[in-house]
């Protein structure tokens, strides 16, 4: 049952599912998979705002007959949510995860959602190849964070050649500031969003000591970088809320 503290009176309190993890120990158990979508979004700051957001895009993104590619799907969410608004256009989707549990759950999730066809691949997502061409939308929402720089680099290489050449892709993940200032004051809103949305002071620690070594931000730049040598164009910034950041590329330069 939730509990209330005085500093968040009227917000219910609840003991987060990283609190059963030692350090650098996070992964996405069984548990896990059961708190996720509680979870998530009470720990990424607009969470529900960015999906929406993505929704959004598939309306300029994917014509009708049109592919989505999610490439680390986890509860199949975000595929869900563009069905569901392109409901009309007869779309396909392949949703990716290195975790099977994650995608059992976006299977009974999906099950209803009108779509011409849903597969699921239980692979990663930066060894080849990836079972899927001519994407018209390829997303990546906060799955790079937990590569290495170079798996990153190979996993949107990879989208690319699986992108058509009018595709687009969505990046969303957690970024690193450069100035020490502005990370102190961006890892404090984080921490003031989560308490504000239900995780007490101890399941905050807890995530960000499991988190160790597991989740590995790089700056804005970095990110811009390995999306650009990969083989995508025309990077551009379509949210950012301190640490958080969502960017958009294409699969061809200035849509030529």
């Amino acid at each position: 049952m939730p509990n209330t503290d005085d500093s968040t009176a009227d917000t219910p309190v609840y003991r987060d599912v990283a609190e059963s993890f030692p350090a650098g120990a996070w992964s996405f158990t069984p548990d896990v998979v059961d708190a996720f979508d509680q979870h998530v979004r009470a720990s990424v700051p607009f969470y529900d705002a960015i999906q929406e957001l993505v929704a959004g895009l598939s309306d300029w993104l994917v014509p009708q007959g049109g592919l989505v590619a999610d490439l680390g799907a986890s509860t199949g969410t975000t595929v869900g949510n563009i069905l569901q608004r392109q409901a009309h256009r007869d779309l396909s989707a392949v949703l990716y995860d290195i975790e099977k549990p994650m995608l059992e759950r976006a299977a009974e999730n999906l099950a209803g959602a009108p779509a011409q066809r849903i597969d699921y691949v239980h692979a990663p997502i930066q060894s080849p190849p990836l079972q899927h061409s001519d994407a018209d939308l390829t997303l990546c929402l906060f799955t790079l964070q937990f590569l290495s720089l170079r798996d990153r680099v190979a996993a949107l290489h990879l989208a690319r050649m699986s992108a058509r050449e009018t595709g687009a892709l969505v990046v969303a993940e957690k970024v690193r500031p450069l100035d020490s200032r502005w990370h102190e004051i961006s890892t404090d809103s984080s921490h003031d969003w989560k308490a504000s949305h239900g995780i007490s002071p101890d399941g905050i620690r807890a995530k960000s000591r499991a988190l160790r070594g597991v989740l590995m931000p790089h700056p804005q730049d970095t990110l811009i970088h390995s999306v650009t040598a990969a083989g995508w164009h025309d990077p551009e910034i379509l949210f950012r809320w301190h640490q958080w950041v969502v960017v958009g590329a294409f699969a061809t330069r200035c849509g030529l």
